[in-house]
């Protein structure tokens, strides 16, 4: 059979867009550590590799650029997310390695983000990783502020934390640790192309404002939106393989106390990162917050002052896993850390969304979840079948 043919680029626009000003800050200039020689200069319109032609720019992080593309020889869209060429071990890469030799049937390989190809681009300044991905819509957080007073209703809640323990269940039996999960990086999956189509054409009629560098064009990011498919469990970046580890992990704000403590975890703090989860799409204050900027080691004592006013103090036989505990509680887990508790705060004083049997069965299964212990959490496949969702599910 012959090979199909290619499609013909199409033309972008070279003028008719807002020229942003060079002194303007925008997109990943934000971004503390940013440095621009270490960022590939995409340009919309661009043909890489002779096949997927960039339509927009969908986003960036501090590790990497998000572009939508048109495959011009199968004639469909990808995401390229081209990472900077500074990392000297590229983890998600690894980690997306290890899934690929995982050929276990599961139905939480639907509500993980695949890696579909990936190759290599070079740059002026050194090499970039790039990956090619299934284009996803919005994310949970950005629905959630379209929602009324931020927060989603609870039929909206169950459903979505099912799909997010089923995937995480997968990765868990495929001996991954995810640990940074959180509404930003759960993202719906679009039931068709129609919007991305909508996306290129869009960046023809108007197209997106830019900035000019030297030889460096930054683009403002389209967002994407809709999405009427499954939860998609994104950003492997962070992922480690194997059951126990040690060292710094997680988001400051979503941290399970034995990292804070710098005891070794395994992944029950995935759990954590579920009850935390699970609180913040229902709830309208979050549990924990970033405490004090200046200061980790004051931070760290606000944030244990909490658990210990919302959990109640950690038992013995927590206590004896890591010496730093010493600095914030006495052998009875007494508080004595150099931070006051906050002694108004209490699971049941914050939980205001829902009411009767819904409330205390929600806040019986976040109670499940934030366990001192990491060996007292409940498992993906428990808390699956944990009573809250399955009779509202």
């Amino acid at each position: 059979m012959a090979s199909q043919k290619l499609l013909l680029p199409r033309e972008f626009p070279s003028s008719g867009f807002e020229v942003i000003d060079p002194s303007q800050v925008v997109e990943e200039e934000r971004l503390p550590f940013y440095c621009r020689d270490e960022y590939y200069p995409m340009r919309i319109g661009a043909v890489i590799k002779d096949r997927y032609q960039v339509v927009a720019k969908l986003g960036y992080g501090t590790s990497s650029t998000v572009w939508l593309c048109r495959d011009l020889r199968d004639r469909v869209y990808w995401v390229l997310k081209v990472h900077v060429n500074i990392l000297e071990h590229n983890q998600e890469l690894e980690v997306y390695r290890h899934l690929a030799g995982i050929t276990m049937e599961h139905s939480g390989r639907r509500h993980i983000r695949w890696l579909e190809d990936s190759f290599k681009l070079k740059s002026r300044s050194g090499e970039h990783d790039v990956f090619v991905m299934t284009p996803l819509g919005m994310s949970l957080r950005t629905l959630q502020k379209k929602q009324k007073n931020g927060v989603f209703q609870q039929p909206l809640v169950v459903p979505a934390l099912d799909q997010v323990l089923t995937g995480l269940n997968f990765l868990h039996e495929a001996d991954v640790i995810h640990t940074d999960l959180h509404s930003d990086n759960l993202l719906i999956a679009l039931a068709n192309d129609s919007v991305l189509s909508k996306v290129e054409d869009d960046e023809i009629c108007k197209p997106s404002a830019r900035k000019q560098i030297g030889d460096t064009t930054i683009y403002v990011s389209r967002y994407m939106l809709g999405g009427a498919g499954p939860l998609t469990i994104c950003d492997l970046g962070r992922a480690r393989i194997g059951n126990e580890h040690s060292g710094d992990a997680m988001p400051v704000q979503y941290r399970a106390p034995e990292v804070i403590l710098n005891m070794k975890w395994t992944n029950a703090v995935d759990i954590w990162s579920v009850g935390l989860l699970a609180w913040d799409l229902l709830e309208r204050e979050n549990l924990f917050c970033v405490y004090d900027h200046e200061c980790e080691e004051r931070n760290d004592a606000h944030h244990l002052a909490t658990m210990t006013a919302l959990l109640g103090p950690p038992p013995p036989e927590f206590l004896n896993r890591s010496k730093e505990t010493s600095k914030y509680w006495d052998e009875d887990g007494k508080w004595r850390g150099p931070v006051p508790l906050p002694t108004e705060k209490t699971l049941e004083s914050l939980a205001n969304t829902l009411a009767g049997d819904d409330r205390e069965q929600f806040l019986n299964f976040v109670r499940c979840l934030l366990c001192w212990l990491p060996e007292e959490r409940l498992t993906t496949e428990q808390a699956h079948h944990h009573p809250w969702l399955r009779e509202r599910s």
